[in-house]
Order: C-alpha cells, then sequence, then structure tokens
C-alpha cells in the first residue's frame, strides 16, 4: 500500500467548508483558463474536457469538484480507485448522477461534458449539488442526466486490472502491447468493454512510461481490434522542460499520430479521436496543439499533502 494511504483516510466524505469553497473557486479558474485557451487557439468553445486529477484527494475533495461541474475524474494507482469507488458511487446517487462504469458493464465512452459545458453548471450550481434539469441539451441537464466519466491515468500492473476494470470506464495508461493483450483478456472474460487510450512516449524521457512514437501507429491498430477493448485516442505527458518549443513538438506529434489513426479507416480505429495531452502547468500549450482533454490536479485541489 502507498505509504501516504496509511496517513489520509481516502474515503472520507466530509470537509470543511471552507475547502469545499476553496475548491470551487479553483475549479472555476481553471475552467475559466481552458475557455480562454480554446478562444487563444481559436477553438470552437467546449472542445476540451477537464479531467480532475485526483491522486491523494478523498472522496469529500472529489465531490466538490463534482459539485461545480467537474464531469471527468482521473485516478493515478488502482489502490486509490478500489479505496473511493464506494463513496464516490454513493455520493453521486444522492446527486442523481452515475460514475464511471454503468451497471450494465459498457463503456461511457465519453458521456462527460466540456469544460466549458461545466463551466456554465458552476455557474448555476451552488457548492451542495448541481441543479436538477430534464433538459438534456444544457450542460445542467447533461449532468442532471447524469454520467460522471471515472479514468485510470496512472500506471496499471497486470496484477491490478481486476481491481479497476469494475469501476471505470476508460485506461488512458495503456503503453504496451503486452497491457492491452492482459487488460482484454480479463475484460473479455468478465463480459466487459473498457476503452483504452495508448500512451505514447513523446518526450523520450527515460522516467515516462508509454510507447515509442515510432510503434504507435501499429500498437494502436492491434489494440482497436482487440476484445473488450475500445479504442478512444492517444494520451501523453508532455516533456518536463521549460521550452514551449520542445513541448508543443511533443503533443502536435501526439495529434498527428491521431490523424493518422482516423485516416487510415483501419478496423477498430473509427472512435480513436481523444487527444489526452496538458496538465496544470501546460495545457494551454497542449489545447493550442489539439488537446481533447487536459488532466490538472494541483491547479484544482492545490499541492498535494502526501506524495
Amino acid at each position: 500500500m502507498t505509504a501516504y494511504m496509511d496517513h489520509k483516510d481516502l474515503a472520507n466524505e466530509r470537509i470543511t467548508a471552507e475547502r469545499t469553497k476553496e475548491i470551487a473557486g479553483s475549479v472555476r479558474r481553471v475552467m475559466d483558463a481552458v475557455a480562454e485557451a480554446e478562444r487563444s487557439s481559436k477553438r470552437p468553445a467546449g472542445s476540451v474536457r477537464l479531467e480532475a486529477a485526483t491522486k491523494t484527494r478523498d472522496v469529500g475533495e472529489i465531490m466538490a469538484a463534482i459539485d461545480v461541474g467537474i464531469g471527468l475524474i482521473g485516478e493515478n494507482r488502482p489502490q486509490e480507485v478500489a479505496v473511493k469507488a464506494a463513496g464516490l458511487r454513493r455520493q453521486c446517487a444522492e446527486r442523481g448522477l452515475a460514475i464511471g462504469r454503468a451497471d450494465g458493464g459498457g463503456s461511457s465512452a465519453g458521456t462527460g461534458v466540456s469544460a466549458a459545458e461545466s463551466s456554465a453548471v458552476a455557474d448555476t450550481a451552488g457548492t451542495t449539488g448541481v441543479r436538477q434539469s430534464n433538459d438534456r441539451q444544457s450542460p445542467a441537464g447533461a449532468r442532471a442526466a447524469g454520467h460522471v466519466d471515472f479514468h485510470l491515468i496512472g500506471q496499471l500492473q497486470p496484477n491490478k486490472i481486476g481491481k479497476v476494470l469494475p469501476v471505470v470506464d476508460t485506461i488512458e495508461s495503456v503503453g504496451s502491447l503486452a497491457l492491452a493483450e492482459k487488460i482484454s483478456r480479463r475484460a473479455v472474460a468478465r463480459g466487459l468493454t473498457v476503452g483504452v487510450l495508448l500512451e505514447v512516449n513523446e518526450s523520450g524521457e527515460a522516467a515516462k512510461s508509454g510507447c515509442n512514437p515510432k510503434n504507435a501507429i501499429d500498437i494502436a491498430r492491434r489494440i482497436g481490434i482487440m476484445g473488450g477493448l475500445h479504442l478512444r485516442g492517444l494520451m501523453t505527458i508532455g516533456a518536463h522542460v521549460d521550452d514551449e518549443i520542445v513541448i508543443r513538438r511533443g503533443f502536435e506529434h501526439l495529434r498527428r499520430l491521431r490523424d493518422q489513426l482516423l485516416e487510415s479507416q483501419d478496423p477498430g480505429t473509427a472512435d480513436c479521436r481523444e487527444l489526452s495531452m496538458g496538465m496544470t502547468a501546460d495545457m494551454a500549450y497542449a489545447i493550442a496543439e489539439g488537446s481533447t482533454i487536459v488532466r490538472v490536479g494541483t491547479g484544482i485541489f492545490g499541492q498535494r499533502a502526501f506524495i
């Protein structure tokens, strides 16, 4: 078990009013930043989804973000998925929302709202719950109609696959053919289909996971025809440098790989549209280069108290 999990109750469902207000304000600021990056890049409003990266955050903190419009959360560790799942489901159900894998076992395949839609929800919702609506076309209606996507964004060891399959609708961190095959076998055995993003190591940094960009097209094509898997896109972590040109080059290359897969019209690649790239520090660059999902943790929840 990860050390910080010995010191923090990640299943905790109650936080102070001050902490709730703090998270709500941060969510709104990040949503505004996403919207501004869309405008600056001349991209359509709502083309980017904000994913709250919830590593080390407890159920109460996560729900504070959901209550002001977050429609997509990403967990780093399977252990945290297992600890938080029941509380998140219960709290979401009280708000008329579902989270993660549907009871029927199907993949939700991207039913969460965009950052722009979520921002509208945040403007019309208090910190104790999202305003309900029967209008499915409105942002609030999309949430009330209801679903919060639940992704795994951290590394997945084969012996932990069983912890996440019943909970998450998408695994973003599939960085090898071998891991994809293992997930496929487990999903098929359970009668499930799980969304996957192929993780590509665009920076080439040894400390980062993901497949070699040179092999990404071939691996993605092979994943696309595996049973139990739904290829939904590509993911990368930006280069850990201060050079905007270098960071953007990696994001641009991932976009070109995605476009190449879509243009190929190979079996299983038709839905390979997502580009999960960009985090708190580099999300504006990622959005300029075509990101459809930005993963933000510290920008929403602050610095982690437990590492």
